[in-house]
């Protein structure tokens, strides 16, 4: 059977290409949207195509989204309900819930990929792109849809940051959220701005319901010390939610050392990648990073912070977080589901002891998103598979993914979207959880369809939260971006320093734990050192090195620097 495109521009897109011709009441986002962005996109004109029925295979190394948390066969995506309509296109989607770089490495020495792959781990990313059977965006689509905005207005410094990133233009990124994408969709609220110049996805966060009922202040927790005794107090209370503890302390689950280590409380210890010179040096070499590892230990000796939740999974946490069981969650703000319920608030730093300043890493450059769409060279229906991602990246198909059918699910006035009812219980028990297409999400698009958020709602928590280590006066904010090497691939696996790098990767994830669970003062100093000198074994300087020259021209490409505000207390 062959599919018939007549889709048209619907009112909310009009909504929103009006906000961006007559620009944003922010005087900070003021931007315009260029004329001919309104009929950049092929999938935003009428349009009159047949396609055959096919089926494309997806495959991605992160699961929950998509079908992998479809509660029921009757649950479907109003995104892809368009896509199979109108492009004839049905997905099939595979994400294995473990060893999925395995997977992917067995499928490209098979040369049997999947016709579109959407990966977050560097390590695959290279493999695959090393492996030249993927398509650039820029040969695709001046093959098979020369007419996308995704290659006429696609963000030029995202595009860039790609293509500093991995070599070329050959993924198209999540999440975006940029200069240059503001231009097409522009911000509508202040604290979108905060979430863009001050925000990071860490936080420390404490549960007000706890807080009020044993009484307990912001300002006790405030400091390092008075940290400490808030945690005995909730320990020693015997305060129970439904006939089970409180937990004083809980970390980012199984990521606690990436969320929340390595994240916020090295931040509120005023760690910094760089040393007292302003060159680029790994933060476990700054000796302010031994304090963040104690503030962990003095948790887990305490008895505040029970080693078992270091290794639960995402679903365990979230039962705890939902059940208001935990005191001070530091991790990731996004993860909580259930804000309005469970209301946690975030104070900013809790003030170290010696007096180090506070700082935060937010990617104030252009960053390369988050997850990485790719089209293979063997795609099977390489045209329809274009046009058909146009449609989906483009205002319809967000507005689809982010929000349903309007009239139905949300409203639109003046190009802000507003859900109805029904909308908003879709959007809590099925859309954020089980339909949202992770992989197309557009920060920016959602920052502009937005009202400004108030007080009680998700958007007005996460503000909080998430922004409230950069909105604290003292933070030293400095632009993590010029760090983008970290997570890149910028060392050859096989070669002398690669091989070391390696190592050094595998053995922190261990040495860590063995350092935070130490039971005594000179266990800790005996495993602290321990990371030191193997670090220096593994050439962690010469690594550095390396690393310093890739910064140094970030740095001079942006025109900015990175101070260790904190050298004096800590060296």
């Amino acid at each position: 059977m062959k599919r018939k495109i007549n889709r048209i521009v619907t009112g909310a897109m009009a909504g929103i290409l009006m906000i961006g011709m007559v620009g944003c009441s922010n005087p900070a986002n003021n931007n315009s949207v260029k004329e001919e962005e309104a009929s950049s996109s092929s999938s935003e004109q009428v349009q009159s195509q047949t396609f055959d029925n096919v089926d494309i295979t997806w495959f991605s190394d992160v699961s929950g989204w998509g079908p992998s948390g479809w509660s029921s066969g009757t649950v479907t995506s109003p995104l892809l309900d368009a896509v199979k309509e109108d492009y004839g296109i049905s997905f099939t989607f595979e994400q294995p819930p473990t060893e999925a770089a395995t997977k992917l490495g067995l499928m490209i020495a098979s040369d049997d990929l999947p016709d579109m792959i959407t990966l977050s781990d560097g390590e695959s990313i290279k493999q695959l792109i090393d492996s030249g059977k993927v398509w650039t965006m820029e040969e695709f689509y001046e093959t098979y849809d020369p007419e996308s905005h995704i290659i006429n207005n696609f963000p030029e410094d995202i595009k860039q940051a790609v293509i500093r990133k991995f070599g070329d233009w050959y993924s198209f990124p999540s999440h975006q959220e940029s200069k240059d994408s503001r231009e097409i969709y522009p911000i509508t609220s202040e604290k979108f701005v905060d979430n863009v110049t001050k925000g990071r996805n860490t936080s420390i966060m404490f549960n007000r319901t706890l807080m009020e009922a044993l009484n307990i202040t912001e300002e006790d927790v405030r400091t390092e010390a008075g940290f400490y005794e808030a945690c005995k107090k909730v320990k020693e209370s015997g305060y129970t939610v439904d006939g089970q503890s409180v937990m004083p302390v809980v970390l980012q689950h199984e990521g606690w050392i990436g969320s929340s280590l390595d994240g916020i409380i090295s931040a509120t210890f005023g760690v910094v990648p760089v040393d007292g010179e302003g060159n680029y040096r790994r933060i476990e070499m700054n000796p302010g990073y031994k304090s963040a590892l104690k503030f962990v230990n003095t948790l887990i000796r305490n008895e505040y912070l029970d080693m078992n939740t270091l290794t639960i999974d995402e679903t365990a946490l979230n039962t705890y977080l939902d059940a208001g069981r935990v005191f001070c969650w530091i991790g990731n703000p996004a993860q909580n589901g259930n804000k309005q319920d469970i209301p946690f608030e975030s104070f900013g730093p809790i003030l170290a002891e010696n007096g180090a300043q506070p700082v935060t890493g937010v990617n104030l450059m252009a960053g390369s998103g988050w997850l990485q769409t790719f089209i293979s060279k063997s795609c099977k229906n390489p045209e329809q598979v274009a046009k058909a991602f146009t449609f989906m990246t483009g205002k319809e198909g967000l507005f689809l993914n982010q929000y349903g059918i309007e009239g139905e699910d949300y409203t639109v006035e003046g190009g802000i979207v507003t859900r109805t009812e029904s909308g908003e219980q879709k959007w809590v028990n099925t859309y954020k959880n089980n339909m949202w297409l992770w992989p197309i999400n557009n920060t920016d698009f959602e920052w502009s369809t937005a009202a400004n958020p108030e007080q009680g709602s998700s958007d007005y928590a996460h503000w909080q939260t998430s922004t409230a280590m950069g909105r604290y006066e003292n933070t030293y904010i400095y632009d993590i971006a010029l760090f983008s090497f970290e997570t890149g691939n910028y060392l050859d696996p096989a070669s002398d320093l690669g091989i070391k790098e390696t190592q050094i990767k595998n053995y922190l994830e261990s040495q860590k734990g063995k350092i935070v669970s130490a039971q005594s003062d000179d266990a800790f100093e005996k495993e602290y050192q321990n990371m030191i000198d193997t670090l220096t074994k593994y050439a962690v300087e010469e690594i550095a090195s390396t690393y310093n020259e890739l910064f140094k021209e970030n740095c001079e490409a942006q025109q900015e620097t990175v101070e260790n505000v904190n050298f004096d207390i800590y060296e």
